[in-house]
């Protein structure tokens, strides 16, 4: 655990002004990468017409991967039977309701087995702002919410096991 922290701190790390180069070994999926945070966040633009974060996965490892994430509308209760996330917000405002009691809690739809999203309005509430690191172990629900008009930027880390 203590590895993928130090990597969220790294990686803020990539959000300062920068050279916009990217290089990696292709085809390997541990390889060395470099990517400035405008480069990251580019590939995540476009507004999702139903209203979901968009993300996109930058690196997938055996255990865990890094996924870059815009969101512009709230969530629904995330609950996740087998990966713990790791989220360090970059760039916006927003609330995350952690734990609580979930109501009618379905398979998401985005196909991964024991990712589920239901409605809650309980939980404890944080304020998410840039620079904040938040771990939600496997198991724990949690709801992200933006304010009308908002936008959210992270980074989130997720680990399996």
């Amino acid at each position: 655990m203590r590895a993928i922290l130090l990597a969220a701190i790294a990686l803020t790390g990539l959000f300062s002004a920068g050279p916009a180069t990217t290089a990696f070994a292709a085809g390997e999926k541990d390889g060395f990468l470099y990517m400035t945070g405008e480069q990251a966040f580019a590939t995540v633009t476009k507004v999702d017409p139903a209203g979901n974060a968009t993300s996109n996965p930058i690196i997938n490892h055996d255990d865990f991967q890094e996924i870059v994430v815009q969101r512009t509308v709230s969530g629904r209760v995330e609950t996740h039977d087998f990966y713990s996330d790791y989220m360090m917000v970059v760039e916006g405002n927003g609330t995350i309701a952690i734990g609580g009691a979930v109501k009618e809690n379905k398979k998401n739809p985005n196909g991964q087995p024991g990712e589920w999203l239901g409605t809650s309005s309980t939980g404890k509430v944080y304020d998410l702002k840039p620079g904040v690191l938040i771990v939600i172990p496997k198991g724990v629900p949690h709801w992200m919410q933006l304010p009308r008009n908002g936008k959210l930027r992270y980074i989130t880390f997720k680990r399996k096991g």
